[in-house]
């Protein structure tokens, strides 16, 4: 597919005096100007390069092990080459980590926690160590989700001590972070979103080395579409994720920022995933309600490994 058709309308979308929300003015650019046009329609013919990333949120879900079982044996039977040509990853509940480690050996779907501790051990009741998730056969952790910041207070520093605790975790090298970053409905009404990754990311990645950089996912997630129905559109999202990139860029340089995976989040399903994914700077979704079936988690992945590579 050439990228005049697969991108047909583009330039008139960034010429719209209206992009995410913001109103072009003469003391407020629009974010086609923020952003460049001419960069951004670089990206869009661009080469991605980057293997795929699929993921599914479970968030405080299904009700039993029994429910959790059933869910994952549907994951396992839905495996296949599709699912094992990009990188999926799943993240239930803590009490059902260990049974989704077991079930899931051998199909190529990694498995991941959707928090951890501040702490590495001692006296924190209710609390969940990095070095436990991972001596699980856990790969992945989940840090800085809306839910997380906004419900339970954890702040920029919280997930940066995190992220760090995660990077650090003695005999696991390979443990990844995906880190979720996003904007509220008001704040892009505002037409805050750049300002609001860029914090997010800066704070949350603070001292984090370069060569660690692989290891790190970032989920852009805009919180006004978490669990809504609402989903940005192909043309928001990749300039959404153009704005990460770019901080990347700032933080890390323009090679290392290239080579770093932008997942995007927001009520993502089956019938969405194959137009987000042929944007060149989402490198995959980060699913939540969708994730509960197992057959439309598949159709999800399937999308994925067909439309991102």
């Amino acid at each position: 597919v050439t990228t005049s058709t697969r991108f047909a309308g583009v330039g008139a979308f960034v010429n719209s005096p209206s992009i995410l929300g913001v109103v072009a003015s003469p003391d407020k650019p629009s974010s086609s100007t923020a952003l460049g046009q001419s960069s951004y329609l670089d990206a869009l013919s661009a080469p991605r390069g980057r293997l795929p990333i699929l993921a599914g949120n479970w968030k405080l879900n299904p009700a039993t092990l029994d429910d959790a079982a059933s869910l994952l044996q549907g994951l396992a039977d839905s495996a296949n080459d599709a699912s094992r040509s990009v990188e999926v990853v799943v993240f239930p509940p803590f009490p059902y980590l260990s049974t989704a480690v077991s079930m899931l050996a051998g199909t190529g779907i990694k498995v991941g926690a959707q928090n951890c501790a501040l702490e590495t051990s001692g006296a924190h009741t209710g609390e969940t160590a990095v070095s436990m998730i991972a001596s699980l056969g856990c790969e992945y952790v989940l840090l800085g989700h809306s839910e997380r910041r906004s419900i339970y207070g954890e702040t920029e520093a919280d997930i940066n001590a995190k992220v760090h605790l995660c990077l650090g975790c003695e005999g696991h090298p390979n443990l990844g972070v995906i880190l979720c970053v996003g904007e509220t409905e008001e704040e892009y009404d505002a037409g805050l979103l750049r300002s609001i990754v860029d914090v997010q990311i800066n704070k949350g990645l603070a001292d984090v080395n370069q060569r660690d950089l692989g290891r790190i996912v970032i989920a852009y997630e805009p919180v006004w579409a978490i669990g809504t129905g609402k989903v940005a559109t192909p043309e928001q999202a990749q300039i959404a994720h153009d704005a990460v990139r770019q901080t990347l860029a700032g933080m890390f340089g323009d090679n290392a920022s290239e080579r770093v995976r932008i997942q995007y989040g927001g009520s993502v399903t089956p019938d969405s995933i194959d137009s987000l994914m042929i944007m060149p700077d989402v490198d995959g979704a980060l699913v939540g309600g969708a994730s509960l079936t197992a057959d439309s988690f598949a159709r999800i992945v399937e999308g994925g490994a067909t439309s991102g590579l």
